[in-house]
């Protein structure tokens, strides 16, 4: 298989200066005095692209990706390396690139496809297909400074795929958009995938990037740290970000306990978030754990898949009748499920003081893909908050069946043909359903 893309020791270098006034004396003395630090957003990129394949690239903010779009588009040149492209190249980088604001939404159609080579006549006949994808209505004659974030995205979209790309760079644009536009983009994006566009895609979403690529490549401090299937690179990429988050949780408990604040033991709650913690102190949760039907820690699940939420709590003073419980909410907050030991009729019984219990939730975790939080929480039976932590872990759930909402219902679907329409026929409406009437 040819390559339509071949990135080869791809480097970007930055100067960055402490004052304003550092830059101009160093040119001043061309170069003699440095006054500069170096700051390289990448170091010696390289990997190939296969023509007709859709290639995602992950990593986390500030590992360079944008840069690297930005290399392999044409509108950044590299420090070192270089970037061959085999066809018409076509890109949607960050939110604000490519548009005048000052220009209307016509004017800057019109003026990115001249800039590709398309000739006046060319343009015009690919405007009515922009109008309607983009859905912007007479806002296209308005300049582009009037338009909110989703009605840009929308026609740098519609501009972006309409221009018979053989290669398509996408970086997180799509995020802004609202649902129903981004189920528009994903069946777009399947169609030029079976017309042999070559697909460059970035995104933050593991289900959109395990939905649309057949490769992923990991970036990190702008190195490529991994290259290979979604799944395995996908992995990679939330540990990566799961022990960024713990590293950070584990800073604000020194920074509490240096503060004055309450102490709190390192070794059984360093991974619990305690910027929303709240209680009367009556029972501290001391771990909180997801585990995988092997007993591994969870992370990145697939949908359906068994999982525990397990967790132990220390009680400082009696309690009878107490309540443990745990709720599961989704990346917009929505409370997705929630239950109890009370719910479920499992009580704990009387506790005494110095106590520790352990606590274990077994569910099939039948949710849509997408990022979840866990919040637990203690607290009496007349609802007296013991200890309640929001949030304590993030896992994220994919799946290799799309569908849409937060729950995955594990559908099955049957068709079958019930016979022929008869000619002249009418549709009644009959209750709630629908009869068939002729006209004989």
């Amino acid at each position: 298989m040819t390559s339509a893309l071949r990135v080869e020791g791809v480097s970007k270098q930055y100067r960055i200066y402490d004052r304003p006034g550092d830059r101009l004396k160093e040119s001043l003395t061309r170069g003699r005095w440095k006054a500069h630090r170096e700051f390289w957003a990448l170091r010696d990129v390289s990997f190939d692209v296969a023509r007709g394949t859709t290639t995602g690239i992950v990593g986390p903010n500030g590992c360079g990706k944008s840069t690297l779009l930005q290399i392999i588009a044409g509108t950044l040149e590299p420090t070192h390396g270089h970037v061959w492209r085999d066809g018409r190249v076509s890109a949607l980088l960050e939110l604000g690139a490519g548009f005048n604001p000052e220009f209307t939404g016509v004017e800057n159609v019109t003026m990115n496809a001249a800039l590709m080579g398309f000739s006046h006549r060319e343009t015009e006949a690919m405007l009515p297909e922009i109008e309607r994808f983009a859905e912007v209505g007479d806002f296209i004659h308005q300049p582009v400074r009037t338009y909110s974030s989703g009605m840009y995205v929308r026609l740098a979209f519609a501009a972006a795929v309409s221009v018979a790309p053989q290669i398509l760079i996408i970086d997180e644009a799509l995020a802004v958009g609202d649902a129903v536009f981004q189920h528009r983009c994903m069946r777009r994006l399947r169609e030029m995938q079976q017309s042999g566009v070559t697909i460059l895609f970035v995104s933050h979403d593991p289900g959109a990037v395990r939905a649309l690529c057949s490769r992923a490549v990991l970036l990190g401090g702008g190195r490529v740290v991994a290259d290979g299937k979604p799944a395995e690179i996908l992995n990679r990429y939330q540990k990566i970000i799961m022990a960024r988050e713990q590293a950070y949780e584990e800073s604000q408990l020194a920074a509490e306990d240096e503060s004055g604040g309450p102490a709190v033991d390192l070794s059984s709650a360093a991974s619990l978030r305690h910027a929303h913690r709240h209680g009367d102190g009556s029972a501290e949760i001391l771990s909180v754990e997801l585990l995988d039907a092997e007993g591994r820690p969870a992370e990145l699940v697939e949908s359906g898949e068994r999982l525990l939420i397990r967790k132990r709590v220390a009680y400082h003073r009696d309690a009878e009748l107490p309540v443990s419980g745990c709720v599961i909410r989704n990346r917009h907050g929505v409370h997705v499920y929630g239950t109890n030991t009370d719910l479920l009729r499992a009580d704990v019984g009387r506790v005494r003081r110095g106590e520790v219990i352990e606590v274990a939730f077994a569910f099939d975790c039948w949710l849509a893909p997408g990022s979840y939080s866990l919040t637990v929480a203690e607290h009496s039976v007349d609802g007296i908050s013991f200890d309640w932590i929001d949030d304590v872990l993030i896992f994220h759930v994919s799946s290799e069946t799309s569908m849409d909402g937060v729950a995955n219902l594990n559908a099955s679907v049957t068709t079958r043909r019930v016979g022929v329409l008869p000619i002249h026929a009418k549709v009644a409406n009959v209750g709630a359903g629908h009869a068939l009437k002729s006209d004989r």
